[in-house]
């Protein structure tokens, strides 16, 4: 919809055209009212961050913004409230999704809250327009993404609510193509030094010297294994950066005490025994979710490293994970990185919730 419409929606004394005065004003206040509400940009960008994993995801057919412009309607039967987006999936399903941003507030804890008379709303024009209503939930506490029909949540008083455990069991990301990554651990970076080049800048008088070193090269690893595939070398590299295990920083030196390599090691927190022998029992580790690491990605270009927002959106890659993990992956009978990629499914009634 033009700015203008929005700014000026109603006739004035003056001839459109002669009200450029008037229009940047009213334009300017709501700009600054909207730039003032930090829970309001915090949901628009929430908002761009759903619609970007959807893209990088490659799975659906479709994704469009399905709350802008005026509609009108019958209101003898209630009140209809579009969703924030409209998803036609490869097979045609449309499904109409409202986004949330689940902040871990005192008030809320993990547990996501919507009016019941805007979710009655938003299922009335599902309704009426051809599509099925879930609830993407971004819990950002977690950096995680469910997608939710409103029959899991629990009506309670005028909110309909739902906690994190139960969103993470009815969670039908799937549709959408997310998957949870894992591999086998550490992933490293190793940058090598040029002996050659190797010069002493400073000595002092206890012996001590500065050297200055100058890097001849470098590696990355799985597992202890040199990565030379560039396909394999790219997805590396991007899980190194996005997939949020830990990193530790070790020297190598030679006998004769002068530095090798710096290597950057990238691997789960080991420190429950039990999760560490669970990962020496079936030689991977879970890296995170697809939409998780894409999140990751989107935020680190859209805020600052202190948290603050610098933009709201960063324009979506298609199918950024196909061009990362080709469909002949894992058929490539080479590969130093091993990949595993695991469909999540929404647990059944029957499934126990310990």
């Amino acid at each position: 919809m033009p700015l203008i419409e929005l700014a000026l929606p109603e006739p004035g004394e003056a001839l459109l055209r002669d009200r450029h005065p008037e229009t940047v004003t009213a334009i300017s206040d709501a700009l600054r009212a909207s730039l003032d509400n930090p829970s309001r940009l915090r949901g628009w960008q929430t908002q761009y961050a759903f619609e970007a994993v959807v893209v990088a995801l490659g799975a659906v057919r479709l994704i469009k913004t399905e709350d802008l412009g005026l509609f009108y309607f019958d209101d003898a039967e209630g009140e209809l409230q579009p969703p924030d987006f409209r998803i036609v999936l490869s097979d045609g399903t449309q499904l109409l999704v409202e986004v949330k941003n689940i902040s871990p507030t005192e008030r809320s804890g993990l547990e996501a809250r919507v009016r019941a008379k805007d979710m009655a709303s938003a299922q009335a024009y599902a309704q009426a327009t051809g599509g099925r209503l879930l609830y993407a939930l971004f819990w950002s506490r977690m950096g995680h993404w469910t997608l939710v029909d409103p029959s899991a949540f629990n009506t309670v008083g005028k909110q309909q609510r739902l906690s994190a455990t139960d969103a993470m069991l009815a969670n039908e990301m799937y549709l959408l193509g997310d998957g949870l990554l894992a591999t086998t651990p550490p992933l490293t970076f190793s940058l090598i030094m040029d002996r050659e080049k190797e010069r002493t800048v400073e000595r002092l008088d206890d012996g001590e010297e500065t050297r200055a070193m100058t890097v001849g090269g470098v590696e990355l690893l799985a597992a202890g294994r040199v990565i030379t595939a560039p396909v394999e070398r790219r997805l590396a590299w991007f899980l190194m950066l996005h997939s949020g295990w830990p990193e530790t920083q070790t020297s190598r030196f030679d006998d004769q005490g002068r530095l090798e390599r710096l290597d950057y090691v990238f691997a789960p927190d080991t420190s429950d025994e039990d999760y560490a022998q669970r990962i020496a029992d079936q030689g991977s580790a879970g890296l995170d979710m697809l939409s998780t690491l894409y999140t990751r990605r989107f935020l680190e270009t859209t805020n600052t490293e202190e948290g603050e927002i610098q933009a709201l959106r960063k324009e979506p890659e298609p199918a950024v994970f196909a061009q990362l993990i080709p469909d002949d992956f894992w058929a490539r009978p080479d590969r130093v990185l091993h990949i595993w990629r695991f469909q999540l499914l929404p647990a059944t009634k029957d499934t126990p919730k310990n």
